[in-house]
C-alpha cells in the first residue's frame, strides 16, 4: 500500500514539476505561456531554427509573465486555481 501512495505521490509531483522544468520558471502559467509563445514562433518561422524565430521567441520569452496565461485559464475554469488549470492545459497542449 506504501509504495502505491509513494508512486501516486511521484506522479503527482512529476504532473506539475515537468511544464515548468520544461518553461524554466517556478510558475505553470509562466512555463504554459512560455511553451506558448515557442510554439507560435515556430509556427510563424517556419522551424525552430532561424533568425526570423529567433527575434520572435526572444521577445516573446521576455514578455511572457504568465498573467496572459493565468487571466485565460480563470475565465475559461473559475472554479479551478489557475496553477491547475495552467499545467492541464500546458499537458494538452502538447
Amino acid at each position: 500500500m506504501k509504495i502505491i501512495l509513494a508512486a501516486v505521490a511521484i506522479l503527482i509531483v512529476a504532473f506539475f514539476a515537468v511544464p515548468m522544468i520544461m518553461g524554466g520558471s517556478t510558475n505553470a502559467c509562466q512555463a504554459l505561456e512560455k511553451y506558448k509563445v515557442s510554439k507560435t514562433a515556430s509556427s510563424i518561422a517556419g522551424g525552430n531554427s532561424g533568425p526570423i524565430y529567433g527575434v520572435i521567441n526572444t521577445i516573446g520569452q521576455a514578455g511572457a509573465t504568465g498573467q496572459g496565461a493565468a487571466d485565460v485559464e480563470a475565465n475559461n475554469h473559475p472554479n479551478t486555481p489557475t496553477p491547475i488549470s495552467c499545467t492541464v492545459e500546458f499537458w494538452k497542449s502538447l
